[in-house]
């Protein structure tokens, strides 16, 4: 066992001090307000409670948790009953332990990369540790944290089986993808993965090739497949109200060269460069996949499966957010791919080092170094940008210091006995999550069957904040068209309305 530790931080002292790094940004990042609370979170949160507590996969208004899969919600449910402390408490530590996670699976495979430098591990642990876009996915309340390490240990996981082959390889790779699956809808990307690496891996026999794969596809899809049921029970849809989308494949590109710009160096306020960069990164993963599945010899590695994943999310974001609906592409819906990314685009500089000539390599070292003192330059600026904010009214989102000391919220406390008839927000989780008050959303103006319902209504309070405008949902306009407005209450963060005929004024 000794040897066996001492080996292991032989091999990742590196990891141990970026993961040490990290756990310190994290600390600092979320110690005045603790960890950052968006609309998601609250859905989490309130689910994880009630399935503590009644077994009951529901949210804060006890309706179907739908939107979003079950588990990472049965995860903080597990912490909550594993350490008898609330999720507020416990995910700070835990998305610590989740981020040197990540940190340490990356590490494993940059050491088991065909061309091994210990520099280029060094230095792209150091940018991991520092990360602008990790230190956001980590310090919030987000499944992300839990999906990104679920990604790498796939990873490895993988490369593991590629070794022997063995089924009991390939059922713990699978059972991973099935927790993936369920954490984020997403996780099929992790699944597409799998059975693309297993159907063109010439190192299988065909009969045994097609059982692993439908063995892999059977558990991998088991957890997402059986929620998916419940949830069409429960709601009458498998993921969720998901309308058509507003944007094309282009402007899908595009935001994504905003977030690029973002991650990358030099390229900051050039989005049109941005989305060339990325086109041609995905290019390279494309190349890099096809050129190692025609060379089997090069086929069962790290670099494969990564370049595989890049290629395989990249396209399915790009799919999903084209057909469906979605809110912009942030660096946190991005976020699985960061890593990949990054190792796709930089992993032949370790060969390009190694390959050159004495006076080539120096050139090349030099142009490295100053280009990878700008990346960190970039990173230090961002994180310095941030930490304006957030160390006077911490992490952006509900446990911000405005959100907290809202004149709204107040007002919602100190007259909670007025609250007990149906109420809408705009913004129904943050006033759940900071007054304890039940909100309904405001129906969607393309679902009819929500606004058929929303007009039954004869009187309600709706609180209007004006931070949480959401132009997917009905507006003032539509419900003063409705109803008539008995009372309003004014603050400066927002005004609470009675709707309604007068003589049901409580």
């Amino acid at each position: 066992m000794r040897p066996s530790i001492s080996k292991f931080f032989a091999n990742h002292w590196d990891a141990l001090l970026a993961s040490a790094a990290a756990c310190a940004f994290i600390y600092f990042f979320t110690k005045h307000s603790g960890i950052g609370i968006s609309p998601d979170s609250v859905s989490y949160i309130s689910t994880a409670a009630n399935i503590r507590e009644h077994f009951s996969f529901t949210d804060f208004n006890d309706l179907p948790m739908v939107d979003f899969p079950l588990g990472y919600p049965s995860f903080l449910a597990l912490s909550i009953l594993l350490t008898g402390l609330t999720p507020l408490q416990t995910v700070p530590v835990i998305n610590a332990f989740l981020f040197c996670g990540v940190i340490i699976l990356t590490s494993i495979i940059i050491q088991g990369y065909g061309q091994k430098s210990s520099f280029y591990k060094i230095f792209f642990l150091a940018v991991l540790a520092c990360s602008p876009c990790l230190l956001e996915v980590y310090s919030m309340l987000w499944s992300e944290t839990l999906f990104l390490f679920l990604v790498l240990l796939f990873v490895v996981a993988v490369r593991n089986y590629f070794r022997t082959h063995g089924t009991g390889r390939l059922l713990l790779m699978a059972l991973i993808v099935s927790v993936a699956c369920v954490t984020r809808y997403a996780g099929i990307t992790l699944l597409a993965t799998g059975g693309f690496l297993l159907l063109f891996d010439g190192g299988l026999a065909t009969r045994k090739k097609i059982k692993h794969i439908l063995l892999f596809a059977g558990i991998g899809s088991l957890l997402v497949a059986i929620n998916m049921i419940r949830n069409s029970r429960a709601a009458g849809h498998i993921t969720g109200v998901r309308e058509k989308a507003l944007r094309g494949l282009v402007d899908n590109l595009n935001q994504i060269g905003v977030v690029l710009a973002d991650w990358l160096p030099f390229i900051k306020g050039h989005e049109t460069l941005a989305t060339v960069v990325f086109i041609l990164i995905l290019l390279l993963g494309i190349w890099h996949l096809f050129y190692r599945t025609l060379q089997q010899p090069f086929y069962q590695t790290y670099e494969t499966i990564i370049a595989c994943f890049f290629v395989v999310y990249a396209s399915f974001i790009l799919a999903v957010s084209t057909i469906s609906r979605f809110e912009d592409l942030s660096s946190r819906l991005l976020s699985p791919m960061y890593i990949p990314l990054l190792l796709v685009s930089s992993s032949w500089m370790a060969m390009a080092l190694h390959r050159s000539l004495r006076l080539k390599k120096m050139v090349l070292l030099i142009v490295f170094l100053a280009f990878y003192s700008g990346f960190q330059y970039n990173q230090y600026h961002l994180n310095a940008e941030a930490w304006e904010g957030i160390k006077d009214a911490g992490i952006p989102g509900y446990s911000e210091d405005p959100w907290v000391q809202s004149p709204t919220m107040a007002f919602i406390k100190k007259n909670k006995s007025v609250f007990t008839g149906p109420v809408y927000a705009n913004a129904n989780d943050a006033v759940y999550f900071l007054t304890g008050t039940h909100a309904l959303p405001l129906p969607h103006k393309e679902i009819q069957s929500e606004i058929n319902v929303f007009l039954q209504k004869p009187s309600f309070r709706l609180v209007w904040l004006y931070d949480g405008t959401n132009n997917d949902l009905v507006g003032l306009d539509f419900i003063k068209q409705h109803w008539k407005l008995i009372s309003v209450e004014t603050m400066e963060d927002g005004e609470v309305y009675y709707f309604g005929d007068s003589n049901s004024i409580k």
